[in-house]
Order: structure tokens, then C-alpha cells, then sequence
């Protein structure tokens, strides 16, 4: 999880290093479940303080959470590694077969995949078997005046040319605009809508979900 978020932030900020690059995907290649790709977690993090839900699952397993950003990001930037190619393998792998998504974060690592894996008629054929389950299985909420820990279309669509936004009718995009505008607190930043583990990560995530809903205000030319 810490190499999927320091790589998005490095893309972000326009700040990519290659050496450091290599040097992290590397290190996922040296503890790699057999399956290929990359954990959710490691075990160790349980040996200091942590919020709740960062929790290694029984095995370890490959996560296509994480696996799905990381290799999605990478091929956006075209950078090569044989890690890669293990984490490919096990992503077309659990999309075949995945019929019952456990929660929309799962379907970001997905959507990530998709949006950026070469083989572009198969990415196309995938989303239009399981692009729908963000819908059929409840995992994004139309509504945007809903309340709680809720994921909305500009979640899983952030951009006019994200895979998933053929799925949302442009009244409801523009629903959501409206409310995610209308979200600035008046310090001029944003906030989350899940739990607040401690003040530290309360600040961490405020300044980075403010920069996302400036990103997605403009990218949707809202700002």
C-alpha cells in the first residue's frame, strides 16, 4: 500500500524518478506471493499502530487493490519490469473470474488495470463484463446527497475518459460535481467521509483528497 500511494503521488506531482522506481518494484519483486502482483499489507505491520482495517489477510495473497494501481500506473508511465509481467498474469486472472467484487476498492485496482493494460481489446471486452457489478452489487452510490462512507461515480470515474464513465448518465456526473464543489470546507480544503484514525492521518488524507477534487473539478472543467 505504501508503493502504490508514494508511486500515485510521485505521478501526480509530476515528480517520477525512475531509479526509485525500479528500486520499489524491485523490492515487490523480492517479496512477491507466488501468485505474482503484490500483497494488500504486510504481516509486520501489525507490530506497530495501524487503524483497523490495515489488516494482512490469512496467506498473504496478491491483492488486486494494490497489484491493479501499481501495474496500471506503470503502464502509463511505459515502464518495464518483469514484476509486471507476473502482476498482468495474476490480474486477468482474478477479472476472469471474478463474480462477486468484496468491496469497491477492489474494483479500483480493477478499473486501474483496465484503463492502462496494453492489450486493449480484452481490457474492453473485461469492463463490459464486470464494469456493470459496480452497479448491480451496490458498490457506488447515484445519490450524491448520501450520507457516510460512501464511493460515487467520480470515484471509480474521475475523468470525461475514464473507462467506467460510459456507466453514469451525464445528469448524474454533474450531480456529483455540484456536491463534490460544494464540499470545500472553509479553510479552502477538503475532507473524507470514512473514519479518522488520528489527527496526523486526518491531515495527511485532508491535503491529499484536496488535491484530488481539484484534479477532478478540472479535468471535468470545473476549475
Amino acid at each position: 500500500a505504501a508503493v502504490e500511494m508514494a508511486l500515485r503521488i510521485m505521478d501526480l506531482a509530476d515528480a517520477w524518478d525512475e531509479s526509485l522506481v525500479r528500486a520499489a518494484i524491485d523490492w515487490l519483486a523480492a517479496i512477491a506471493p507466488a501468485a505474482g502482483g503484490a500483497t494488500f499489507v504486510l504481516p509486520t505491520l501489525s507490530q506497530g499502530p495501524h487503524a483497523p482495517w490495515w489488516v494482512a489477510p490469512e496467506g498473504n495473497p496478491a491483492s488486486p487493490i494494490q497489484t491493479g494501481q501499481i501495474a496500471g500506473l506503470l503502464y502509463s508511465r511505459h515502464f518495464a519490469h518483469p514484476w509486471l509481467d507476473g502482476a498482468t498474469r495474476f490480474m486477468w486472472s482474478a477479472i476472469d473470474e471474478m463474480t462477486e467484487p468484496e468491496n469497491g476498492y477492489v474494483m479500483f485496482g480493477v478499473l486501474a488495470f483496465l484503463e492502462e493494460v496494453p492489450d486493449r481489446a480484452r481490457a474492453e471486452a473485461a469492463f463490459d463484463r464486470v464494469g456493470p457489478l459496480l452497479l448491480s452489487r451496490g458498490l457506488v452510490t447515484l445519490d450524491p446527497a448520501a450520507e457516510g462512507e460512501t464511493q460515487s461515480p467520480l470515484d471509480f470515474a474521475p475523468r470525461p475518459d475514464s473507462i467506467a464513465r460510459r456507466l453514469f448518465d451525464q445528469q448524474t456526473i454533474e450531480a456529483h460535481l455540484d456536491r463534490l464543489a460544494a464540499a470545500q470546507r472553509d479553510d479552502g480544503g477538503w475532507t473524507f467521509n470514512w473514519p479518522a484514525w488520528s489527527r496526523a492521518a486526518e491531515a495527511d488524507w485532508r491535503g491529499f483528497l484536496t488535491v484530488d477534487a481539484l484534479r477532478v473539478l478540472r479535468a471535468n472543467g470545473r476549475a
